[in-house]
């Protein structure tokens, strides 16, 4: 299993996927705000593969309701991620997802 942080976007229809995988840290963060900054909303923010966020990262997601006026999707969120963002007040600002089961095994 690779610890390494990546990011993939997917453009879809009517809304645009941001796949993160790692920790969402200052260096994957510092990756990922001039890319999202392009995006309009809405946006979904994939975190099946991120084990945690930092604060550069709930900034990240703050900054973009902050630019954009839209709450940004969160989906397929753990637990301690939640409580981090619920800690900081970040949760204030995004939608959660309800997260469709997957019907292959990742």
């Amino acid at each position: 299993m690779s610890n390494e942080n990546s990011i993939r976007i997917a453009r879809q229809a009517d809304h645009t996927v941001i796949t993160l995988q790692g920790v969402m840290d200052q260096e994957l963060s510092g990756n990922l705000v001039p890319l999202i900054s392009k995006v309009a909303p809405p946006i979904v923010f994939d975190l099946r593969q991120v084990s945690y966020i930092t604060a550069a990262g709930s900034r990240v997601i703050l900054g973009y309701y902050q630019s954009f006026g839209v709450k940004p999707i969160l989906r397929h969120v753990n637990q301690n991620i939640i409580e981090l963002l619920a800690l900081t007040g970040t949760l204030n600002y995004v939608s959660l997802a309800e997260d469709e089961p997957t019907m292959t095994a990742n």
